[in-house]
């Protein structure tokens, strides 16, 4: 075997269940970025594998030369283009060794795959490497009742950002205001690939705040809530059930459409322009169901560097489901949401005790090629049942942690379903923060006795004594004060800082609301703490029978009830 089949191998193999394990064996074996797929990561699976059939042995007769990282190979210039393979890796010095981090993880090429990437040298080397993602089809989006429109950002300059999120509005007059439309599918219309992550198209009520140009956005716009279409990278597209097609339209109470673009931009280029968008397939001939989005999932999200397994799992309950479910729900598809470091994930569905089936069974996930689970004829959801979603990660090749958030380095453990009737479900999301299932929300903002109305409201009366006890009480900076535990103690009485909700409440004000006197008071409430993180303990059970929805707490709450 050549030298550049076994670099492509130590990369291709690592993308089967059986031998993932050998990403492990090269510096950055999971961070390799694809030769001619601007913003993938070589992941080799499927027709991707450039040696084809093959043997079983990915390794064939060299394995026992080249089964791992060597200083040999480190120095070979596999590929011919000139570079190491150790400099394509990140380990120019070649002192890598497993178990350590490369030197770098950035401007890194595939040692295996000849540069440059259709150049008239590399032409035949590299004639097995392909880079179509694949064409969309979709039953009935040619027949003559189907229009299609395309909606597109104006050209927009990328921020020089490893991550960023730019939303822009389009008004609807090009439907009409009386009509009644179903969404039945969409594809991407892609500008810029080096850039272009994921695309998510909302449905805005009267409070949304129209865009007159792309402006930065959160994850979630205010007003803008209802999903319509998600495109992310590796899918040809959204084609829904024949049964079943999305509300669109000023008739369905839109008074705009939102589009989101996740740009992913890790060199932090000034020159970068986008100016992608959808093409939506509308009917004025209506499915007998309305569509949907539902998601469950973990918004509490810890992954050690270096680690080579770490698991989250999430528990949509019996009460969560009874809560908001009010009549079957028909999943139509089913897929995964992690990122970089997701490894594997499935959600499990339960009915009374007992296992029926695996859902989105990824056994080797890929964030930038995600498979999407068609259910045919639907899985049917019933009030009572259980979702179990479980996430696996593999950070060995950072050196930070990570947390859950929205960019592309930070984590998501999500599993994302269409379903119908809309009309079955309340809410959309059946999430939890560890073990705080977020479903039992009430009308009032309050989730446990907690208000978070009241805590994000700094003239409050109740949150003003709270953290006047505290700051009256304690040090900020400095040591702890002898009256300090008494007053924390008295403090910590509080729904809000009882248990796993007092994390909670450090987690969501952290994200929406970082103000000094946030700061100063946390700071204070940790002054007299030995231990590095507080144990937030059990989470509790006073207010668990009130009833929920997240949508009254919308904003409050968006990074807990946006998909991607």
């Amino acid at each position: 075997m050549t030298n550049v089949g076994v670099l492509i191998l130590l990369l291709l193999v690592a993308t089967t269940s059986a031998y993932r394990f050998y990403q492990d064996e090269i510096p950055n074996g999971d961070h390799v970025p694809h030769p001619c797929k601007p913003n993938y990561l070589w992941w080799g699976v499927g027709h991707e594998n450039p040696l084809g059939g093959g043997p079983k042995n990915p390794f064939g007769r060299d394995f026992a030369r080249y089964h791992s990282w060597t200083t040999e190979l480190c120095r070979l210039d596999s590929d011919g283009d000139g570079m190491t393979n150790g400099e394509e890796l990140g380990d120019p010095d070649c002192v890598w060794r497993k178990g350590t981090f490369p030197s770098t993880s950035t401007g890194l090429s595939h040692p295996g795959v000849c540069d440059p990437w259709g150049s008239e040298l590399c032409r035949e080397a590299n004639r097995d490497v392909t880079c179509e993602t694949g064409e969309f089809t979709c039953d009935g989006i040619d027949s003559p009742d189907v229009m299609n429109i395309t909606l597109r950002f104006p050209p927009t300059r990328v921020p020089p950002e490893e991550t960023s999120y730019m939303c822009f509005t389009f008004n609807l007059d090009m439907l009409d205001d009386n009509t009644d439309y179903h969404l039945i599918g969409s594809k991407p219309f892609i500008d810029n690939a080096n850039v272009m992550h994921h695309i998510t198209l909302t449905g805005c009520d009267a409070t949304g705040v129209p865009l007159s140009e792309p402006a930065l956005c959160n994850m979630a716009s205010p007003g803008c809530q209802r999903t319509l279409q998600v495109w992310t990278l590796g899918m040809p597209g959204e084609c829904v059930y024949p049964d079943a097609g999305f509300r669109f339209g000023k008739k369905a109470g839109m008074s705009m459409i939102n589009m989101q673009f996740h740009w992913t931009n890790p060199q932090k280029r000034t020159d970068y322009v986008d100016s992608s968008g959808l093409v939506l397939f509308l009917t004025t001939k209506l499915r007998k169901n309305n569509a949907a989005y539902f998601s469950t999932g973990q918004t509490e999200l810890v992954i050690p560097p270096g680690q080579q397994r770490v698991v989250k799992k999430s528990t949509c309950t019996a009460d969560c489901t009874r809560k908001i479910i009010k009549a079957p729900v028909n999943l139509m598809t089913g897929w995964n949401h992690m990122h970089y470091l997701g490894y594997q994930q499935n959600v499990e569905h339960f009915r009374n005790g007992e296992k029926l089936r695996d859902l989105t069974p990824d056994e080797v996930y890929s964030y930038d090629n995600p498979k999407v689970y068609t259910y045919n004829p639907p899985v049917q959801l019933l009030a009572g049942d259980v979702l179990e979603t479980t996430c696996v990660y593999r950070s060995t090749s950072r050196s930070t942690t990570a947390m859950f958030g929205e960019g592309t380095f930070d984590e998501m453990c999500f599993g994302i379903f269409t379903y119908y009737p809309e009309e079955a479900m309340q809410g959309g999301a059946c999430l939890t923060w560890k073990d705080i299932d977020l479903c039992k929300f009430d009308q009032t903002g309050s989730l446990y006795g907690c208000n978070f109305y009241m805590m994000f409201n700094a003239s409050n009366p109740i949150r003003q004594q709270l953290f006047g006890k505290v700051l009256d009480n304690c040090n900020v900076y400095g040591g702890c004060r002898a009256e300090c535990p008494a007053a924390i103690a008295e403090v910590k009485q509080h729904p809000c800082f009882t248990g796993q909700m007092e994390g909670y409440i450090r987690d969501i004000m952290r994200n929406f609301q970082d103000s000094v006197e946030n700061t100063k008071f946390f700071a204070a409430l940790d002054s007299c703490e030995c231990r590095t993180k507080p144990d937030y303990g059990p989470y509790p059970t006073a207010g668990a029978s009130k009833q929920s929805t997240l949508a009254s707490i919308a904003v409050i709450l968006a990074i807990t009830s946006v998909f991607l």
